[in-house]
């Protein structure tokens, strides 16, 4: 049987002396070490949510940055074609005033030959005829 005598309370008071003992010693140390690394798993934490956080801004100005960029490529390109279009329509409105003119100069120029050549033709046309009328009539005329 269990008796209650003087060495249940030394054994209560040893238990006790260890308990305040290991309590310092031991489980005070190993709180104090598990919450200071708690404490650094929550700093590393935040800091990587707001390693996070500066990247997805990064990432959205870097695309905002590339959207403006290719609307400005764009907007210069619809620009440069357009003053593409402008210089080819002049050059093709030059060119046909040009091909118009030389036209013009042509055919005033094939005109006058004409009119030169049917002035000369005319004008041997009476001495063919008057030759013809010679020949077939056998006498001059």
């Amino acid at each position: 049987m269990i008796t209650i005598d003087l060495s249940i309370v030394a054994e209560i008071i040893g238990v006790l002396i260890l308990i305040v003992v290991l309590n310092s010693m031991l489980y005070q140390p190993i709180r104090r070490i598990l919450k200071q690394r708690q404490e650094k798993m929550d700093a590393i934490e935040a800091e990587a949510v707001k390693f996070e956080d500066r990247i997805k801004g990064l990432i959205e100005d870097y695309e905002r940055k590339l959207r403006e960029a290719r609307q400005a490529g764009k907007a210069e390109f619809e620009k440069l074609r357009e003053e593409a279009k402008e210089l080819e329509k002049k050059l093709l409105d030059e060119s046909m005033q040009e091909a118009e003119s030389k036209r013009q100069e042509l055919m005033s120029q094939l005109a006058s030959q004409i009119e030169a050549a049917k002035k000369e033709l005319q004008a041997k046309a009476e001495s063919f005829a008057v030759e013809i009328a010679q020949k077939l009539l056998g006498r001059a005329i």
